[in-house]
């Protein structure tokens, strides 16, 4: 292979280097991101238990304070039973009575719906609390990692500027803006592509022979005809399959 080719091997795993690099890098924080948006809903989650199980406490508490008034208030109106003079005071009052009974009953029918829920809510605010703190140590886990990554990834893209800073010096200005233009011309930045049974591997078509014979019988700055990528094969003897022996010079 041409000292020149080799180099541009070198530049091209040096820019995909960087590329996938830098793609690792900018999903860092956003893999943090999701993180934290999953613990700010968690949070939001637990916060709603507990504040539905302090509604729920602040509605029992409130419906014993009932419950006790109607007592009292039924305790004063079976005195004023006895103490009735006809039968329309015996009846109203004994109405009243029948409706506080009433309404003490509905009392405790919803306490015990709220002590049931409540005991459920208990119970789904520590499951909420324990999942929380996992999510917190976790992001803090990744957090950290993520700092320790960027900054090893900071240092990896320096030594990777040296590099090609390196080979660009040993390449002549025109096979450089040769490689330039072809990355910009292919999305996926290959620019040197092997050859193998004379077929380009950038493309996948197959190249003329004699292109193909010219490029095994000794190292060219040889472009693909049909995608403009240049060609090479790492090694250059041996016996090939579809053609034979290389050619020897």
């Amino acid at each position: 292979m041409l000292p020149e080719v080799q180099a541009l091997v070198r530049l091209q795993d040096c820019d995909h280097a960087v590329t996938r690099l830098e793609t690792e890098l900018a999903e860092l924080p956003k893999r943090l991101d999701a993180l934290q948006k999953e613990v700010a809903a968690q949070t939001k989650s637990l916060a709603t238990l507990e504040a539905k199980l302090k509604a729920d406490e602040s509605e029992r508490r409130k419906l014993e304070g009932d419950v006790e008034l109607h007592k009292s208030k039924i305790v004063k109106l079976k005195k004023q039973l006895n103490e009735a003079q006809n039968l329309t005071q015996t009846q109203a009052l004994e109405h009243e009575i029948t409706w506080a009974e009433q309404a003490i009953a509905k009392a405790e029918e919803r306490e015990l719906e709220l002590l049931m829920e409540e005991e459920q809510l208990r119970a789904d605010i520590a499951v909420a609390k324990g999942k929380l703190l996992a999510m917190q140590k976790n992001f803090e886990a990744e957090r950290q990692q993520a700092l320790a990554r960027h900054k090893a990834g900071l240092a990896e893209l320096a030594s990777l500027a040296e590099q090609r800073k390196t080979t660009l010096a040993t390449l002549t200005p025109q096979v450089t803006s040769v490689y330039e233009r072809l990355r910009k011309k292919h999305k996926n930045g290959v620019v040197a592509v092997e050859v193998v049974n004379a077929q380009c591997q950038g493309c996948y078509m197959e190249i003329r022979l004699q292109l193909w014979q010219e490029l095994r019988a000794h190292p060219s700055f040889l472009a693909c005809e049909n995608c403009g990528r240049i060609l090479y094969i790492p090694s250059v003897t041996g016996f090939d399959p579809q053609f034979g022996p290389a050619p020897v010079q």
